[in-house]
């Protein structure tokens, strides 16, 4: 028999036992559709990590320190031994275009403007020159480095900030002055909205000067480095950290920098790690859909007996047997695989309408969820085919 007769057998085999092939499906149709989901999702974090990180500058790198028995015991930086000379020392390193604190001052406040005022609760205003941001304007300016030198008490307002304070006529705010929590400051700028990206920091921004006016001198727990075009950071960060064991030679520990580049695998590794074990979990499904499959394949098997017997005897060979049980094998869930694809996208199209993460359902995703179906379809299928195809003619037929 040909492939073409053997999966018409097959279709009609098991459109005979259609309420047994569909509740056989279930298990593989919950366990495709979750895996679609969690994938999607784990790809839609992926690219809204990668486009928040598109934002940041990515030749600026933050170098921190960990003093010997925080690196030996593997924890988180603590404050390190800098000072402001140390600043003004790293600006003469090649390929360093500017140092400047990390130290800023974050969090809650009030903000007015004329009579009214309110409590800022989704913005912090994070204290550091705005271009090192690369804040997305939608009216207005950024900051510059002559607002730093003129000291110029200036602010770029978050989108919903200026439309809290100003209403809907925000673009009127621009050049206007409001009050944060004491201080004047003439907004210059309005950012866009940032969408609802998870990872996006709705933040305003003042002049940097600002920051060095409220920092505590004695106490500098990290320090930002921006590199000249044309020079690599790691290259750079190396003569920095020569020049800080020169500045500091009793210190013992290690300088460590933190960059962009780094962040973005970091946070992509932590998601696929997730996606992968939560996806390892909600495999337990699957196997046992499998299991489901291999003994109604068993059953099936034992029903047919006969038949096997009639056919064998008549000339067909145990290989059309065993392709045929396991065409059926592979039907069964191949076909409530593309029905738990078709569910798993839908669900993660609920997920994106009430959710700030936008699952994204790839190619990848469909062929890989298909090659699974048929795989769970041929391992769980090939004993029970085998056992079908050793049947012995004469015992088959006189069972």
């Amino acid at each position: 028999m040909n492939f073409n007769m053997l999966f018409k057998s097959a279709l009609l085999c098991l459109k005979a036992n259609k309420m047994r092939v569909f509740l056989t499906m279930i298990g593989i149709i919950i366990g495709i559709s979750t895996e679609v989901v969690i994938l999607s999702l784990g790809a839609g974090i992926k690219e809204n990590v990668s486009k928040s990180m598109e934002t940041t500058d990515v030749s600026t790198m933050t170098i921190q320190f960990q003093n010997k028995k925080m690196v030996n015991q593997g924890s988180s930086p603590v404050a390190p031994p800098f000072n402001k000379n140390d600043l003004k020392n790293l600006k003469s390193v090649d390929g360093v275009e500017n140092v400047d604190t990390d130290k800023g001052s974050g969090g809650f406040g009030i903000i007015g403007f004329g009579n009214a005022s309110y409590f800022d609760k989704s913005a912090m205003l994070v204290l550091r020159e705005a271009k090192d941001a690369k804040v997305n304007l939608e009216l207005g300016r950024n900051i510059t480095a002559e607002d730093n030198e003129l000291k110029n008490k200036v602010i770029i307002l978050t989108n919903k900030n200026a439309k809290d304070i100003f209403g809907d006529d925000y673009e009127d705010g621009i050049g206007k002055a409001i009050k944060y929590n004491g201080d004047f400051y003439n907004v210059i700028g309005i950012q866009k909205d940032p969408g609802d990206s998870i990872f996006n920091i709705d933040a305003s921004f003042v002049p940097s000067f600002v920051k060095d006016e409220k920092a505590d001198n004695e106490d500098i727990y990290s320090i930002k480095v921006k590199v000249k075009q044309g020079y690599k950071l790691d290259e750079v960060f190396k003569d920095v950290k020569d020049e800080l064991q020169r500045l500091h030679p009793d210190a013992t520990g290690e300088y460590i920098k933190v960059d962009s580049d780094a962040m973005l695998k970091g946070f992509k590794t932590v998601i696929d790690g997730i996606t992968v074990f939560i996806a390892l979990v909600s495999g337990i499904s699957l196997f046992v859909s499998g299991v489901g499959v291999m003994n109604i394949m068993y059953v099936s098997v034992t029903e047919r007996k006969r038949e096997i017997g009639i056919r064998r005897a008549i000339g067909a060979k145990s290989r059309a047997i065993l392709s045929q049980f396991l065409i059926e094998s592979v039907l069964i869930t191949l076909m409530g695989g593309l029905i738990g694809i078709l569910i798993g996208y839908g669900l993660s199209q609920i997920v994106a309408a009430i959710s700030p993460v936008k699952p994204i359902f790839t190619l990848q995703i469909f062929i890989g969820s298909s090659i699974t179906a048929i795989l769970i379809g041929i391992v769980f299928g090939i004993v029970p085919a085998l056992k079908a195809s050793k049947l012995d003619p004469i015992k088959a037929i006189y069972r």
